[in-house]
């Protein structure tokens, strides 16, 4: 590309390098490599459609100009970063962004009105899933893809399906984290014409959502790995140390006792409770210990009769079972 025609020869230099890094980095007006991957850079800055066109040659005359008048050093690093100036100057990425989010937010409305689901504060994205089902007329397997809205949940994956062409509910379907085995992202490619995300079951089943971005597949992963983190390292459970008295287990026996003869527990309840007490693994309560400072514990029952029988007595005066 002939830009510069005069000057000394220290300036023709100068243009000639900075021709040389222009066809670089823009490209000329064939559908160069080059000038492919601008016009990508240039997407990616909101700036599209006509608009490029008229960009690219104001890169192309500011450079030129600046470069004429030893305003701009002809180096790639100078160049480039000039170029990135003017594309930032020229960009309506907010506008788009701002219109993305707006647009967003009425199809948030228009899902929670017709599949009466609530997406407040919860992470969501609209996508295509991929299922291979049987067909009822000819009773063979097919490929079948319905437009889904994926709502990330704290141990699920909920997935609403809705048909393509009749825009109709084609019902909902979880995916719960401890019935998943992996994720598996494969990027758009040569040989991918969209990204995917591959869902691996226990059951060997594989469930494809295509058209997902990696933005929100890091927002599944994120999901899923937070969900193994807590229930692979639970929280080590912190040792009680348990200082139990003899004292405190017959304090607590004749509690129990005083609740029995006020008619709060029956009698099955205050056996169980007793013989929990007298069989606490940690430290027994000794029946030397119950004799030595005469700790009443509770009256006797009859099992034959129910009657009460005295302290000591082998024998149940009403009945005369023994004990």
């Amino acid at each position: 590309m002939e830009l510069f025609n005069s000057g000394s020869d220290v300036q023709k230099q100068k243009k000639k390098q900075a021709e040389k890094i222009l066809d670089e980095l823009v490209g000329g007006l064939m559908p160069t490599r080059t000038r492919i991957d601008f016009f990508k850079r240039m997407g990616a800055k909101g700036i599209k459609g006509t608009q490029q066109e008229k960009v690219r040659s104001k890169v192309v005359n500011t450079i030129k100009n600046e470069v004429e008048n030893n305003e701009l050093e002809p180096t790639t690093e100078a160049i480039n970063q000039r170029i990135e100036e003017i594309l930032n100057e020229n960009s309506n990425i907010y506008e788009i962004q701002q219109k993305a989010e707006t647009k967003k937010l009425i199809k948030k409305g228009e899902i929670e009105e017709k599949f009466g689901v609530d997406l407040t504060n919860k992470q969501w994205f609209q996508c295509s899933i991929e299922e291979v089902k049987y067909s009822t007329f000819t009773n063979q397997r097919v490929r079948n893809i319905d437009t889904a809205y994926v709502i990330i949940n704290e141990d699920n994956f909920e997935i609403i399906k809705e048909s393509v062409w009749l825009k109709s509910n084609m019902g909902t379907r979880k995916l719960f984290f401890y019935n998943i085995t992996s994720l598996d992202f494969d990027a758009r490619g040569k040989l991918h014409l969209s990204s995917s995300v591959i869902i691996n079951t226990k059951s060997a089943e594989h469930i494809q959502l295509k058209f997902v971005t990696d933005d929100n597949f890091n927002l599944m992963n994120n999901a899923f790995e937070s969900y193994l983190e807590k229930t692979h390292n639970p929280q080590q459970a912190v040792p009680i140390q348990q200082n139990i008295s003899t004292t405190s287990d017959a304090d607590e026996l004749l509690k129990y006792a005083e609740l029995y003869e006020k008619g709060l527990l029956t009698k099955e309840e205050f056996d169980a409770k007793k013989q929990q007490i007298l069989n606490r693994d940690n430290i027994p309560l000794k029946e030397e210990y119950v004799n030595e400072n005469e700790v009443e514990l509770a009256p006797k029952f009859c099992p034959n009769c129910g009657a009460p029988v005295e302290k000591g007595s082998n024998f149940c005066t009403d009945c005369g079972n023994k004990l």
